[in-house]
């Protein structure tokens, strides 16, 4: 998605620099069911739980809820558990949803939790666990959560999954229960969510690891950021605002513009990166996680040295 925004040289040079490893698998412990449907609704997540009790009783959690404060006070409640339990939750969530947020219906006048709101909740609860939350989003659309993705300084979760688009409940729940029947399988998480599609037809479950969505975003902004229009609209913008905060003369600020580095510095890219994956904290994280931002900035530069 982020890459249609370069040019093909763009993307080929990105497609070579050294990524995050592969997706890391967890051992989760729980399921942890938060439903936020209206009382006319049909109540998947119920129905999902004595599904789930009659295959393997106590590995999920029912939390119903009739507000969006329900919605938050009930990740809460799985944080605590986490605290003091050592819990890894799979935490579900069974609503309505749009590229907006959750709501627990469709009416007009819904009550809406955005996905802006649930960022750092989940925070919270994914750094409890030393970061090993995987969020299934069973609502329409429910890949649009990858929204709540998008801010740090703490990852949010390991990876979302979810329907790519509009579902019908009959088909989500087909496919949500082909997720958890095969999840205590030997085989990955990616080969779990395409057995789980499957049983959806048409419609299908998107995975996505948090460390590609944020690795992607982060070299597209790099990469675009090196372009020679972009790199003279931010040079102006630096120019005026030291014309506007300090003393010195247009011929002065332009004698000291080309010290400007091309980039942020790697080492302070290294930091956020790390922080964001908790690597700062566990540095066993690295090896789930970790990437070498000081051989990434300077290929980058690299790249921007052979197009001038």
């Amino acid at each position: 998605m982020l890459q249609d925004e370069l040019t093909d040289a763009e993307r080929m040079f990105i497609d070579t620099l050294p990524g995050p490893p592969a997706f890391a698998n967890v051992r989760t412990t729980t399921v942890w069911i938060i439903e936020w449907l209206a009382p006319e609704e049909t109540l998947t997540g119920l129905k999902l739980q004595e599904w789930m009790e009659q295959r393997r009783p106590g590995w999920s959690v029912y939390c119903p809820c009739e507000t969006k404060a329900d919605v938050l006070a009930a990740i809460k409640r799985a944080e605590d558990w986490a605290q003091t339990t050592a819990m890894v939750p799979v935490l579900h969530i069974e609503s309505h949803g749009g590229t907006h947020g959750l709501t627990p219906t469709s009416a007009s006048d819904a009550e809406w939790l955005t996905w802006e709101e649930l960022t750092v909740p989940l925070q919270r609860l994914n750094l409890v666990t030393r970061c090993n939350v995987i969020m299934v989003v069973a609502a329409c659309v429910g890949y649009a959560a990858v929204q709540a993705f998008n801010k740090g300084p703490r990852a949010p979760a390991i990876a979302l999954v979810g329907p790519d688009t509009n579902v019908s409940p009959s088909k989500l729940f087909d496919g949500v229960k082909e997720l958890y029947r095969r999840w205590q399988d030997t085989r990955g998480l990616t080969e779990i969510v395409e057995s789980a599609s499957r049983e959806m037809g048409e419609v299908h479950f998107e995975l996505e690891p948090f460390t590609t969505l944020c690795f992607e975003a982060m070299v597209t902004g790099l990469v675009k950021s090196i372009r020679r229009p972009e790199r003279q609209e931010r040079m102006e913008r630096l120019r005026l605002r030291l014309l506007a905060e300090t003393q010195l003369t247009r011929e002065q600020i332009d004698s000291r513009m080309p010290q400007l580095p091309l980039l942020p510095a790697w080492s302070e890219m290294q930091r956020l990166w790390d922080e964001m994956f908790m690597i700062d904290i566990w540095p066993e994280n690295k090896e789930r996680f970790g990437i070498d931002l000081k051989d990434i900035i300077g290929r980058i530069e690299s790249f921007a040295a052979d197009l001038t």
